[in-house]
């Protein structure tokens, strides 16, 4: 696709690293059991009301994003990636402000699911392959610990405010939008839901990438804008987002959201694709303290090679057989 969704996910987890996280800990509430619908709210009033400071301390962390392409990409490593959902899920602990977390992930390339434990903390990182533990490389984590990226920024650095900031009124980025009443790991919220509003998307993203970025960051024009919102228009058939907010600490603890796009003549020709449907969905809220203990032993660098290229060999071969 020469213009994908892609902005969509941008202003989206840009909201969600600006805002989510929260004071209120998780019981035995299932994450998103309904309590009452209030009806249509004041959906402009909870965005604007986010609090959009810097979360501190520990967060459980759930993520799950699938990503399904149909059609018969006429690239052919593509291909291989096709034949079946992509799905890749992260859940455990994290802590952005001590640097250490504790997390499975999860990926799913046609028939061969792929399990993994990341830890990390104290400057030190391990994995878990197959049952056993390897050290990784010091640097191997610098975007998730907070150590100097390549272009001198951190993940720790981050000015959520700043981010919110050039995003604007959130409530621009909603049509159509609803509120309704459901609890987050125990933590009652207001339920945001509305379709995407394509233009206010597109500016977001072009006023996000314009702050984050440096002097020789490319800043689009309004007429590059409206093109790519008229493409966006023209293939999205579905964009949905759902937004829990805390009724108390207005903080963004789950965010989901769904596009459905169906490619014009001119890309089925090109790429061979007919169709994209993308789901994200990421809950967060406080947590105890992630477990970063040393594993009691760890394989070797040479076994750890051996394991990376097994890995591959699984994700290439569940790929090619899904």
């Amino acid at each position: 696709m020469r213009r994908t969704p892609v902005a969509l996910a941008l202003v989206a987890v840009a909201l969600t690293v600006a805002a989510c996280g929260g004071s209120g800990k998780s019981s035995s509430d299932t994450a998103g059991t309904e309590v009452s619908a209030s009806g249509n709210g004041n959906a402009a009033g909870i965005l604007s009301a986010i609090d959009t400071k810097a979360v501190t301390g520990p967060q459980k962390l759930k993520l799950e994003f699938t990503v399904d392409i149909k059609g018969s990409p006429t690239d052919a490593q593509l291909a291989v990636f096709t034949k079946k959902p992509i799905k890749v899920g992260v859940d455990g602990v994290v802590d952005a402000t001590a640097k250490n977390g504790d997390v499975n992930v999860s990926v799913a390339l046609g028939d061969t699911p792929i399990e993994a434990e990341l830890r990390y903390g104290a400057g030190k990182s391990w994995l878990q392959i197959d049952g056993k533990w390897y050290d990784l490389p010091a640097d191997a984590l610098s975007s998730t610990t907070g150590q100097s990226l390549p272009t001198g920024t951190s993940v720790s650095s981050v000015d959520a405010g700043k981010i919110l900031a050039a995003i604007g009124d959130p409530s621009k980025l909603l049509e159509n939008a609803s509120v309704s009443s459901e609890k987050v790991e125990g933590i009652d919220s207001d339920k945001v839901s509305g379709d995407v509003n394509m233009a206010g998307v597109a500016n977001a993203a072009a006023n996000l990438s314009k702050s984050l970025g440096d002097s020789s960051t490319k800043v689009p024009t309004q007429a590059e804008i409206d093109k790519v919102v008229k493409q966006l228009n023209d293939v999205v058939k579905k964009a949905h987002v759902d937004l829990w907010v805390g009724k108390d600490d207005h903080k963004v603890h789950r965010l989901a959201f769904a596009v459905d796009a169906a490619m014009d003549a001119a890309t089925k020709t090109s790429s061979g694709i007919e169709s994209l449907t993308l789901n994200f969905d990421v809950t967060t809220v406080d947590a105890e303290a992630p477990d970063v203990s040393a594993p009691s032993s760890v394989g070797t660098p040479a076994e750890f090679q051996t394991a990376v290229i097994g890995l591959l060999g699984k994700v290439m071969g569940g790929a090619a057989s899904g």
